[in-house]
């Protein structure tokens, strides 16, 4: 599919922290489905994104942060076209699972599978984001439903019988003579033929087959409902019916890098599922997370090796020495002393020298300042006061030299150079408080988005008037499962993202910055992955452990402040490891979190890594930031008013009159709230598939009403989020987002 640097890129998503390797699962997943919805567009054929995936797309734009499993589901005449097409429409390699082509696949549902094996082979992870392990999109199936509620207990109570036989059959909880007798009764009764008793796999599938027949026997025209029989219509009857009209019409919705389609009324269909469902309940009781730990510990087994991709040693605490025979403050004694010298020996030839050896020596003298002036621009730049400063200094004490060396030549007795001595001291003073003494602090960023992580410690430094401040934003590269750097010249310069970063900020070019010249007195750091990341990288240079050589001090601080969490919270803890139990934050110096209980997280992660008896150094290396509290100005609260279009399914008949009635309470209030409006989604074709008319008298009433409208990205959400005060109308991703930081925020009741 091609996904973006941007979109493996770590990040904090709801105050959930999502690393690479759990992105790599997503964007295998997401490949997979664009193989079955290729499928699907080029026969007509529908399917629905279901369950986590469902939520996902409606409550966050995307996966729900921390799920790993992409669903969807069919109604049973477009799945039967799907299954008669797929085996010969599927990539090479793909495979289907179902009860009938996989061992112990006891399940009414098929799960489409990007190989038939693990691979590791190098060509291979080149073309799928080294990524080796499987992955599937199980799609589930919808059948109609009898309209008489004891004609389908009826049904649901044979197909119950059926599987009981089967699956006793599989066990082994039924002998021979029992299911004997049983398989008779069901060749009598539906007048079907069995393999011989003894072929039990073989019995069961054709047992699996008969239920499933079993479940289709109703046909679309006569039913109102549908369900997923298996299991839950066979555990709670019409409780797990749905309403057929909500399959009817279909929308699509952003998830992730694509779109996924939905029912048209996906709020009144997710709010029957599970009530107030865009409260954040972040709990997993489902499979191991992530879904590919299993496959890892299985070819662990196999192998008999570990997949660590980061291990621990001792040595990585020995701090490196610094370096400093390139920096530009070694260079600038020397050339102090340089000048020094060879002010000393000018005047020393006006006592018994020539006047071509005094030439000479003030030449030789300009030519330095000048050359030294020249790197001063190149390593701090141009236009800094502490540039200015110096290149002005070393200016006045070249004019100075010229003028002497004037006086000297037309005859003057003059026996000394004092006004070129009081110069090289005024230079001697500007090199010493703009360069050998002045505090040099850097910022690398990995993208606009994680730039806020340092925004109170760089307006803290920016404001002093003793430290020069370089912001270098890292570009983040891909790389083989080798290690080489597969991204190109030009993806490499598009992944910094400068137009997205704050404009009133100066940035440093990463290719311009020599750590060795620079020797910075701190560095902030948000990469913790030294090379550790299993697909992105930065620059070698910037790695925290080559920093050390150069840097008096490095400081990690995370991309952005995560939910507090617990030891039950296992999705977290297991997310931890990648950024906390990672390089940066050993080689670091210092590293600042947000909280003491993150800090306890962060050291058990690292104990687990690199032992316990180190405990005492990572209390000391990790320090908690002092949080700032949102200042509440009481002035203007500002409310983000959101219009779904679900409710062009769900309530077309009074939606236009609601938001006239919305918009006019909110003007009543105009000066004390600033209104913006949200589209969602904001493609106006996915409206007008619903009701073409009624999108357009909406969308126009939105624009023409004179508030800010704007657009939803949902990879944006928690930080357009921290603008706003409330929250108001359908669920979108921004509702998790106001949720998580503690915000206001009133849904429209349209479950009705």
């Amino acid at each position: 599919m091609g996904h973006s640097i941007s979109f493996f890129k770590d990040e904090v998503r709801n105050g959930f922290y999502i690393p690479t390797a759990i992105k790599q699962g997503w964007g295998a997943e997401l490949d997979v489905l664009s193989v079955i919805d290729r499928i699907c567009e080029e026969h007509d054929i529908k399917y629905f994104a279901d369950w986590g995936t469902f939520l996902g797309a409606v409550r966050h734009g995307g996966f729900v942060p921390w799920d790993d499993d992409l669903d969807i589901c069919m109604l049973r005449d477009d799945y039967e076209k799907f299954r008669s097409v797929a085996d010969s429409l599927l990539p090479d390699g793909y495979v289907i699972h179902d009860y009938e082509r996989k061992e112990n696949h006891w399940l009414f549902l098929a799960r489409v599978v990007n190989n038939s094996r693990m691979c590791f082979d190098v060509d291979y992870l080149d073309s799928h984001d080294n990524f080796p392990w499987l992955v599937g999109v199980d799609i589930f199936i919808k059948d109609y439903l009898y309209v008489d509620e004891e004609k389908e207990k009826k049904r649901d109570k044979e197909i119950m019988n059926i599987l009981a036989v089967a699956d006793g059959i599989t066990s082994g909880a039924l002998d021979s003579q029992s299911a004997a007798m049983h398989i008779d009764e069901i060749k009598i009764k539906y007048g079907v033929s069995f393999p011989a008793i003894d072929q039990k796999r073989e019995v069961s599938v054709a047992l699996y087959k008969l239920a499933e027949r079993v479940m289709s026997e109703v046909k679309p025209h006569q039913a109102k409902s549908v369900g997923q029989i298996f299991p839950w219509v066979l555990k709670s009857g019409f409780g797990a019916a749905e309403k057929k009209e909500f399959y009817e019409s279909i929308v699509r919705l952003p998830f992730e890098d694509t779109t996924i389609p939905v029912p048209a009324a996906y709020n009144r269909l997710l709010a029957s599922r599970y009530g107030n469902y865009c409260e954040i309940r972040k709990v997993w009781t489902g499979h191991d997370y992530p879904f590919f730990e299993a496959q890892k510990r299985e070819m662990e087994a196999l192998s008999g090796e570990t997949f660590q991709s980061f291990s621990f040693n001792a040595s990585m605490l020995e701090r490196k020495k610094i370096d400093k025979s390139r920096s530009l403050k070694e260079t600038s004694m020397e050339c102090l002393s340089a000048l020094g010298s060879m002010l000393d020996e000018a005047t020393a030839i006006l006592h018994g020298g020539t006047m071509e050896d005094l030439v000479q020596v003030i030449s030789d003298s300009q030519q330095l300042a000048a050359d030294f002036g020249t790197l001063v621009e190149d390593v701090k730049g141009v236009d800094r006061v502490c540039t200015v400063s110096v290149t002005s200094a070393l200016q006045e004490y070249c004019d100075a030299l010229f003028q002497e060396y004037q006086e000297i030549a037309e005859g003057s007795d003059k026996d000394d150079l004092s006004l070129s001595r009081i110069a090289l001291d005024n230079v001697s003073k500007c090199v010493t408080d703009s360069i050998i003494e002045r505090k040099e602090v850097v910022f690398l960023p990995l993208s606009a988005r994680d730039w806020k992580a340092f925004g109170e410690t760089y307006a803290d430094f920016v404001s002093r008037d003793d430290t020069d401040v370089y912001v270098i934003p890292l570009p983040v590269m891909r790389k083989s499962v080798l290690g080489n750097i597969t991204s190109s010249d030009g993806e490499i310069e598009a992944s910094i993202g400068f137009e997205d970063y704050p404009k009133d900020i100066a940035y440093t070019d990463w290719k311009s910055y020599d750590m060795s010249v620079h020797c910075p007195d701190v560095v902030y750091i948000q990469n913790p992955y030294d090379g550790a990341n299993p697909l992105l990288t930065v620059p070698p240079e910037f790695y925290a452990r080559n920093m050390q050589a150069y840097a008096q001090k490095i400081v990690y601080i995370p991309i952005a402040k995560t939910s507090e969490f617990g030891e039950k919270d296992i999705v977290d803890l297991y997310n931890l490891k990648h950024y906390a139990a990672a390089p940066g934050v050993i080689y670091a110096d210092e590293v600042i979190v947000q909280s003491k209980n993150i800090k306890n997280h962060y050291i058990s992660a690292l104990n687990a890594l690199a032992g316990e008896d180190l405990t005492q150094i990572w209390d000391s290396k990790i320090h908690v930031t002092n949080p700032c509290d949102r200042e509440d100005t009481g002035g203007t609260k500002r409310i983000l008013y959101c219009i779904g279009l679900n409710e062009l399914a769900e309530k077309k008949d009074v939606l236009v009159e609601s938001m006239t009635d919305k918009l006019g309470v909110f003007d009543e209030y105009e000066g004390k709230i600033s209104v913006s409006i949200a589209l969602y989604p904001d493609d106006r074709k996915q409206w007008d598939v619903v009701d073409r008319e009624l999108a357009k008298e909406v969308f126009d009433k939105a624009m023409r009403h004179g508030y800010e409208v704007i657009s939803i990205d949902a990879s944006k959400t928690d930080e357009e989020a921290s603008y706003y005060d409330a929250y108001y109308g359908s669920p979108s991703p921004y509702v998790p987002a106001f949720v998580m930081q503690g915000k206001p925020v009133m849904l429209s009741d349209y479950r009705g």
